[in-house]
């Protein structure tokens, strides 16, 4: 296979009305053709010369060649996708992409990267932090991330040196598989799923989280408050117990009232108490849950570059290293 990364950027990501209801920063689409414009420029430093894009409503992507212009030297590809301007684009764009390229560059949010994460497939993954409440994306400079990536896909570094499987929710139905998540499963009582996003804790019923850190913000953090051990998953009923304060959104703490916990190994599930219910994923509300549904924590998530991992090793081994000579004059 050529060198050839794959770049989905949601032009969604970061919308959402928790901008309003809470001091999360804004993050424009415009922001998002400068974050392509540093990765396009570091990647064809770096020796890849090939590009496969998804398209999308904005049209990020094609702002940002048009701006580099004659600086761009590359083949951009775009997948041949009918654009729906929802999820389904990002799906069928990882779908057309899974043999075609050597690592993917994710520009989004926790959403987004949760539609990734419906391919179990062994594609790394850069997911870039553009959204609301990440907890799942990284925070990094783009610059960084087009580092990591191009170490990756040019071979200098391997997956399995340096990418990791992270943890998965998987939703279960009738012993099937009705969808998944990356970070959070929150059981509530809203009726619609309306603007989607769960702000408001008097909502929520139950929390199933695969990450516990109290450095998360979202739902997530309520985990992390109450057992620090990123190694398992939580499950939490919400209600009329020993209250804690949690950053559920930039700037807002909340206090959530907690009824009773249980600590989740891998491969381990839980059953929801309150059906029927409608489902919140990674924060937004998805699907009414009228049957009896259980949610397992998987190790099935995606292959994710450890960016901190991999440029150690890449610049251990001269990837960066030019044709100059160094002296002391």
């Amino acid at each position: 296979m050529n060198r050839v990364v794959g770049i989905i950027a949601n032009p969604e990501s970061g919308r959402d009305i928790r901008r309003l209801v809470s001091q999360a920063s804004v993050f424009d689409n415009m922001e998002k053709v400068d974050i392509v414009k540093r990765i396009l420029t570091v990647l064809q430093t770096l020796g890849i010369r090939s590009i496969l894009v998804m398209p999308e409503s904005f049209g990020i992507v094609p702002a940002a060649v048009s701006a580099l212009n004659k600086h761009l030297e590359m083949n951009i590809e775009y997948l041949p996708i009918k654009v729906l301007a929802n999820w389904k684009d990002t799906y069928e764009a990882v779908r057309l992409m899974k043999d075609k390229v050597n690592a993917i560059i994710v520009i989004g949010g926790d959403g987004t990267n949760r539609i990734v994460a419906k391919l179990y497939n062994n594609i790394p993954i850069m997911p870039l932090s553009t959204g609301t409440n990440n907890v799942f994306p990284y925070m990094i400079e783009a610059t960084i991330a087009a580092e990591a990536t191009a170490a990756i896909v040019a071979g200098v570094v391997s997956k399995e040196e340096g990418a990791y499987r992270t943890k998965r929710l998987d939703i279960l139905q009738d012993g099937k598989l009705k969808d998944v998540a990356l970070i959070d499963v929150a059981v509530t009582t809203h009726s619609f799923i309306g603007s989607k996003a769960v702000w408001k804790p008097e909502y929520i019923k139950e929390i199933v989280v695969s990450r516990c850190l109290p450095y998360n913000i979202g739902l997530s953090s309520i985990a992390g408050i109450i057992n620090h051990d990123d190694e398992k998953g939580l499950y939490i009923e919400v209600g009329d117990g020993k209250s804690i304060k949690a950053p559920i959104a930039p700037g807002i703490l909340k206090d959530i009232g907690i009824e009773n916990f249980k600590i989740l190994n891998l491969g381990e599930e839980v059953k929801i108490k309150n059906v029927p219910s409608l489902f919140a994923l990674d924060g937004e509300r998805e699907f009414n849950a009228k049957v009896d549904t259980y949610v397992k924590l998987t190790q099935n998530g995606p292959l994710i570059i450890d960016y901190k991992r991999t440029l150690k090793i890449a610049a251990e081994r001269g990837f960066f290293k030019g044709n100059f000579h160094l002296s002391n004059s």
